[in-house]
Protein backbone atom coordinates (compact mmCIF):
# COMPACT_ATOMS: atom_id res chain seq x y z
CA UNK A 1 0.00 0.00 0.00
CA UNK A 2 3.05 2.28 -0.04
CA UNK A 3 3.06 1.88 -3.82
CA UNK A 4 0.82 4.40 -5.63
CA UNK A 5 0.11 1.93 -8.43
CA UNK A 6 -1.11 -0.64 -5.90
CA UNK A 7 -3.31 2.04 -4.35
CA UNK A 8 -4.78 2.84 -7.78
CA UNK A 9 -5.68 -0.85 -8.09
CA UNK A 10 -7.17 -0.76 -4.59
CA UNK A 11 -9.31 2.25 -5.54
CA UNK A 12 -10.60 0.54 -8.68
CA UNK A 13 -11.27 -2.75 -6.85
CA UNK A 14 -12.82 -1.58 -3.60
CA UNK A 15 -14.01 2.03 -3.72
CA UNK A 16 -17.47 2.59 -5.24
CA UNK A 17 -17.21 3.71 -8.89
CA UNK A 18 -19.17 6.90 -8.18
CA UNK A 19 -16.39 7.97 -5.78
CA UNK A 20 -13.45 6.35 -7.56
CA UNK A 21 -14.07 8.26 -10.80
CA UNK A 22 -13.79 11.56 -8.90
CA UNK A 23 -10.30 10.76 -7.57
CA UNK A 24 -7.42 12.07 -9.67
CA UNK A 25 -4.89 9.16 -9.83
CA UNK A 26 -2.06 11.60 -10.54
CA UNK A 27 -2.70 13.37 -7.24
CA UNK A 28 -1.99 10.36 -5.01
CA UNK A 29 0.82 11.22 -2.61
CA UNK A 30 1.78 9.05 0.37
CA UNK A 31 1.65 10.96 3.65
CA UNK A 32 4.56 10.14 5.92
CA UNK A 33 2.71 10.05 9.22
CA UNK A 34 0.43 7.77 11.18
CA UNK A 35 -2.11 7.77 13.97
CA UNK A 36 -0.47 4.69 15.46
CA UNK A 37 -0.08 5.14 19.20
CA UNK A 38 0.32 3.14 22.39
CA UNK A 39 -1.10 -0.37 22.52
CA UNK A 40 -2.84 0.06 19.15
CA UNK A 41 0.47 -0.08 17.27
CA UNK A 42 0.55 -3.87 17.02
CA UNK A 43 -3.11 -4.16 16.02
CA UNK A 44 -3.38 -1.75 13.10
CA UNK A 45 -1.55 0.03 10.32
CA UNK A 46 -2.54 3.38 8.87
CA UNK A 47 -1.89 4.25 5.24
CA UNK A 48 -2.77 7.82 4.27
CA UNK A 49 -2.69 9.20 0.74
CA UNK A 50 -3.32 12.76 -0.24
CA UNK A 51 -5.69 12.95 -3.17
CA UNK A 52 -7.89 15.40 -4.99
CA UNK A 53 -11.59 14.70 -5.51
CA UNK A 54 -12.61 16.61 -8.64
CA UNK A 55 -10.06 19.25 -7.69
CA UNK A 56 -11.01 19.40 -4.00
CA UNK A 57 -8.21 18.52 -1.54
CA UNK A 58 -8.65 15.35 0.44
CA UNK A 59 -7.27 12.06 1.69
CA UNK A 60 -7.79 8.36 1.28
CA UNK A 61 -7.40 6.88 4.74
CA UNK A 62 -6.83 3.13 4.77
CA UNK A 63 -6.80 1.26 8.08
CA UNK A 64 -5.48 -2.30 8.03
CA UNK A 65 -6.65 -4.14 11.14
CA UNK A 66 -4.47 -6.84 12.68
CA UNK A 67 -7.13 -8.12 15.09
CA UNK A 68 -8.58 -11.61 15.11
CA UNK A 69 -12.01 -10.30 16.10
CA UNK A 70 -14.12 -7.51 14.58
CA UNK A 71 -14.46 -4.32 16.60
CA UNK A 72 -18.04 -3.13 17.29
CA UNK A 73 -16.74 0.40 17.95
CA UNK A 74 -14.98 0.68 14.60
CA UNK A 75 -17.37 3.38 13.23
CA UNK A 76 -16.60 5.57 16.26
CA UNK A 77 -12.87 4.98 15.91
CA UNK A 78 -12.96 5.84 12.21
CA UNK A 79 -14.86 9.03 13.01
CA UNK A 80 -12.16 9.97 15.54
CA UNK A 81 -9.35 9.30 13.04
CA UNK A 82 -11.06 11.33 10.32
CA UNK A 83 -11.51 14.28 12.68
CA UNK A 84 -7.86 14.03 13.73
CA UNK A 85 -6.80 14.14 10.09
CA UNK A 86 -8.99 17.18 9.45
CA UNK A 87 -7.60 18.94 12.52
CA UNK A 88 -4.01 18.29 11.42
CA UNK A 89 -4.80 19.74 8.02
CA UNK A 90 -6.15 22.91 9.65
CA UNK A 91 -3.08 23.15 11.88
CA UNK A 92 -0.84 22.99 8.81
CA UNK A 93 -2.80 25.26 6.47
CA UNK A 94 -4.59 27.56 8.91
CA UNK A 95 -8.14 27.67 10.21
CA UNK A 96 -9.37 29.49 7.09
CA UNK A 97 -8.52 26.52 4.87
CA UNK A 98 -11.41 24.33 3.66
CA UNK A 99 -11.84 20.98 5.39
CA UNK A 100 -10.33 18.13 3.40
CA UNK A 101 -12.48 15.30 2.11
CA UNK A 102 -11.50 12.04 3.81
CA UNK A 103 -12.53 8.69 2.36
CA UNK A 104 -11.99 6.01 5.04
CA UNK A 105 -11.41 2.34 4.26
CA UNK A 106 -10.84 -0.57 6.64
CA UNK A 107 -9.10 -3.75 5.54
CA UNK A 108 -10.17 -6.54 7.90
CA UNK A 109 -8.69 -10.02 7.92
CA UNK A 110 -9.88 -11.63 11.15
CA UNK A 111 -10.69 -15.25 11.84
CA UNK A 112 -14.43 -14.75 11.29
CA UNK A 113 -16.41 -12.61 8.82
CA UNK A 114 -17.01 -9.05 9.95
CA UNK A 115 -20.33 -8.97 11.80
CA UNK A 116 -20.83 -5.38 12.99
CA UNK A 117 -22.26 -2.34 11.27
CA UNK A 118 -19.97 0.03 9.40
CA UNK A 119 -22.50 2.87 9.82
CA UNK A 120 -22.07 5.00 12.95
CA UNK A 121 -25.76 5.95 12.81
CA UNK A 122 -26.74 2.32 13.28
CA UNK A 123 -25.00 2.37 16.65
CA UNK A 124 -27.58 4.77 18.10
CA UNK A 125 -30.73 3.48 19.77
CA UNK A 126 -32.80 5.49 17.29
CA UNK A 127 -30.84 5.61 14.00
CA UNK A 128 -33.44 7.77 12.24
CA UNK A 129 -33.34 10.41 14.98
CA UNK A 130 -29.55 10.22 14.99
CA UNK A 131 -29.49 10.94 11.26
CA UNK A 132 -31.76 13.91 11.89
CA UNK A 133 -29.48 15.35 14.60
CA UNK A 134 -25.93 14.02 14.35
CA UNK A 135 -23.48 15.61 11.87
CA UNK A 136 -26.03 18.24 10.93
CA UNK A 137 -25.34 22.00 11.14
CA UNK A 138 -25.37 23.08 14.78
CA UNK A 139 -28.19 25.35 15.88
CA UNK A 140 -26.93 28.89 16.40
CA UNK A 141 -28.55 31.25 18.90
CA UNK A 142 -27.02 34.59 17.89
CA UNK A 143 -27.98 36.92 20.73
CA UNK A 144 -26.49 39.90 18.91
CA UNK A 145 -29.19 39.65 16.24
CA UNK A 146 -32.17 39.25 18.62
CA UNK A 147 -33.83 42.50 19.82
CA UNK A 148 -33.72 43.10 23.57
CA UNK A 149 -37.51 43.22 23.76
CA UNK A 150 -37.73 39.72 22.33
CA UNK A 151 -35.18 38.43 24.84
CA UNK A 152 -37.18 39.92 27.69
CA UNK A 153 -40.34 38.00 26.80
CA UNK A 154 -39.09 35.02 28.86
CA UNK A 155 -37.90 36.54 32.16
CA UNK A 156 -35.72 33.74 33.53
CA UNK A 157 -34.04 32.92 30.23
CA UNK A 158 -34.07 36.59 29.29
CA UNK A 159 -32.02 37.51 32.35
CA UNK A 160 -29.21 35.20 31.28
CA UNK A 161 -29.40 36.18 27.61
CA UNK A 162 -29.42 39.92 28.34
CA UNK A 163 -26.39 39.54 30.62
CA UNK A 164 -24.54 37.59 27.94
CA UNK A 165 -25.56 39.87 25.08
CA UNK A 166 -24.45 43.00 26.92
CA UNK A 167 -21.42 41.52 28.68
CA UNK A 168 -19.21 44.01 26.87
CA UNK A 169 -21.33 47.02 27.85
CA UNK A 170 -19.13 49.79 29.24
CA UNK A 171 -21.81 51.41 31.40
CA UNK A 172 -22.77 48.80 33.98
CA UNK A 173 -25.17 51.02 35.90
CA UNK A 174 -27.01 51.99 32.71
CA UNK A 175 -27.32 48.30 31.85
CA UNK A 176 -28.90 47.55 35.24
CA UNK A 177 -31.50 50.24 34.52
CA UNK A 178 -32.10 48.56 31.14
CA UNK A 179 -32.95 45.24 32.80
CA UNK A 180 -34.91 46.74 35.73
CA UNK A 181 -38.18 45.38 34.32
CA UNK A 182 -36.64 41.89 34.09
CA UNK A 183 -35.37 42.08 37.66
CA UNK A 184 -38.85 42.94 38.88
CA UNK A 185 -40.49 40.13 36.89
CA UNK A 186 -38.02 37.59 38.20
CA UNK A 187 -38.52 38.91 41.71
CA UNK A 188 -42.31 38.60 41.39
CA UNK A 189 -41.78 34.94 40.42
CA UNK A 190 -39.75 34.49 43.62
CA UNK A 191 -36.79 33.20 41.59
CA UNK A 192 -34.14 34.89 43.68
CA UNK A 193 -31.48 32.40 42.59
CA UNK A 194 -31.67 33.94 39.11
CA UNK A 195 -31.12 37.40 40.56
CA UNK A 196 -28.26 36.01 42.64
CA UNK A 197 -26.62 34.46 39.57
CA UNK A 198 -27.05 37.74 37.68
CA UNK A 199 -25.46 39.73 40.50
CA UNK A 200 -22.48 37.37 40.63
CA UNK A 201 -22.07 37.67 36.87
CA UNK A 202 -22.12 41.47 37.03
CA UNK A 203 -19.58 41.50 39.87
CA UNK A 204 -17.24 39.18 37.96
CA UNK A 205 -17.46 40.64 34.44
CA UNK A 206 -17.81 44.41 34.88
CA UNK A 207 -15.18 46.09 32.71
CA UNK A 208 -15.82 49.79 33.29
CA UNK A 209 -14.45 49.97 36.81
CA UNK A 210 -17.84 50.16 38.53
CA UNK A 211 -17.44 49.09 42.15
CA UNK A 212 -19.44 46.23 43.60
CA UNK A 213 -20.97 48.62 46.09
CA UNK A 214 -22.30 50.79 43.23
CA UNK A 215 -23.67 47.70 41.47
CA UNK A 216 -25.47 46.63 44.64
CA UNK A 217 -26.87 50.10 45.20
CA UNK A 218 -28.27 50.22 41.66
CA UNK A 219 -29.74 46.72 41.93
CA UNK A 220 -31.43 47.66 45.22
CA UNK A 221 -33.09 50.65 43.53
CA UNK A 222 -35.21 48.23 41.47
CA UNK A 223 -36.02 45.58 44.10
CA UNK A 224 -38.25 45.22 47.15
CA UNK A 225 -36.66 45.55 50.62
CA UNK A 226 -36.63 41.81 51.31
CA UNK A 227 -34.83 41.12 48.04
CA UNK A 228 -32.49 44.06 48.67
CA UNK A 229 -31.26 42.32 51.82
CA UNK A 230 -30.71 39.14 49.83
CA UNK A 231 -28.64 40.96 47.21
CA UNK A 232 -26.64 42.72 49.93
CA UNK A 233 -25.78 39.35 51.46
CA UNK A 234 -24.59 38.13 48.05
CA UNK A 235 -22.40 41.22 47.63
CA UNK A 236 -20.88 40.88 51.08
CA UNK A 237 -20.07 37.21 50.44
CA UNK A 238 -18.54 37.99 47.05
CA UNK A 239 -16.46 40.86 48.42
CA UNK A 240 -15.25 38.72 51.35
CA UNK A 241 -14.37 35.94 48.92
CA UNK A 242 -12.34 38.41 46.86
CA UNK A 243 -10.62 39.74 49.97
CA UNK A 244 -9.63 36.25 51.12
CA UNK A 245 -8.35 35.41 47.66
CA UNK A 246 -6.29 38.60 47.63
CA UNK A 247 -4.82 37.82 51.05
CA UNK A 248 -3.88 34.30 49.92
CA UNK A 249 -2.19 35.57 46.77
CA UNK A 250 -0.33 38.18 48.82
CA UNK A 251 0.86 35.51 51.27
CA UNK A 252 2.01 33.24 48.46
CA UNK A 253 3.81 36.10 46.78
CA UNK A 254 5.44 37.04 50.08
CA UNK A 255 6.73 33.50 50.61
CA UNK A 256 8.14 33.36 47.09
CA UNK A 257 9.82 36.74 47.46
CA UNK A 258 11.23 35.63 50.82
CA UNK A 259 12.77 32.51 49.29
CA UNK A 260 14.31 34.54 46.46
CA UNK A 261 15.78 37.09 48.89
CA UNK A 262 17.35 34.26 50.90
CA UNK A 263 18.81 32.64 47.77
CA UNK A 264 20.18 35.99 46.59
CA UNK A 265 21.75 36.76 49.98
CA UNK A 266 23.43 33.33 50.13
CA UNK A 267 24.87 33.70 46.61
CA UNK A 268 26.21 37.18 47.43
CA UNK A 269 27.99 35.92 50.56
CA UNK A 270 29.57 33.08 48.61
CA UNK A 271 30.74 35.41 45.86
CA UNK A 272 32.13 37.92 48.35
CA UNK A 273 34.24 35.26 50.09
CA UNK A 274 35.70 33.95 46.84
CA UNK A 275 36.01 37.07 44.68
CA UNK A 276 35.83 40.04 47.10
CA UNK A 277 33.14 42.69 47.65
CA UNK A 278 34.54 45.22 45.16
CA UNK A 279 34.78 42.66 42.37
CA UNK A 280 31.13 41.61 42.62
CA UNK A 281 29.65 45.10 43.16
CA UNK A 282 28.47 45.50 39.55
CA UNK A 283 26.64 42.14 39.78
CA UNK A 284 24.61 42.92 42.91
CA UNK A 285 21.71 44.50 40.97
CA UNK A 286 21.36 41.51 38.63
CA UNK A 287 21.39 39.07 41.56
CA UNK A 288 18.57 40.91 43.34
CA UNK A 289 16.50 41.09 40.12
CA UNK A 290 16.95 37.42 39.16
CA UNK A 291 14.21 34.82 39.65
CA UNK A 292 14.61 31.62 41.72
CA UNK A 293 15.46 29.44 38.72
CA UNK A 294 18.26 31.78 37.60
CA UNK A 295 19.64 32.09 41.14
CA UNK A 296 19.68 28.30 41.46
CA UNK A 297 21.60 27.98 38.16
CA UNK A 298 24.18 30.59 39.26
CA UNK A 299 24.54 28.73 42.57
CA UNK A 300 25.33 25.51 40.70
CA UNK A 301 27.81 27.35 38.45
CA UNK A 302 29.54 28.80 41.53
CA UNK A 303 30.63 25.36 42.79
CA UNK A 304 33.23 24.87 40.03
CA UNK A 305 33.65 28.46 38.81
CA UNK A 306 37.11 30.04 38.86
CA UNK A 307 35.92 33.42 37.57
CA UNK A 308 32.83 35.57 37.90
CA UNK A 309 32.17 35.15 34.20
CA UNK A 310 31.85 31.40 34.72
CA UNK A 311 29.30 31.94 37.54
CA UNK A 312 27.07 34.10 35.38
CA UNK A 313 27.58 32.07 32.24
CA UNK A 314 29.37 34.81 30.31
Amino acid sequence: MNNPLAVEEFIQAHIPPSIAKKIDPGSLTLVDRSFICGDLQERRTDIIYKATFQGAPGYIYCLIEHQSRPDRLMPVRILEYVLQLMRRELEEKGTDAPLPLVYPCVVYHGKKPYCYTTDVFEMFQDPDLAREIFLKPFHLVDLTSIPDEDLKKRPLLGMMEMLLKHAHARDTLAFIKKIADLLQKVESMNQLDIIEAGAYYLFATTKDGTSRYDIVRELKNHLNPSTQDHVMTIAEAFIEEGRQEGLLKGLQKGRQEGRQEGEAALLLRQLQRRFGSETIEKHVYFIHEADSETLAQWGENFVDAKTLEEVFGR
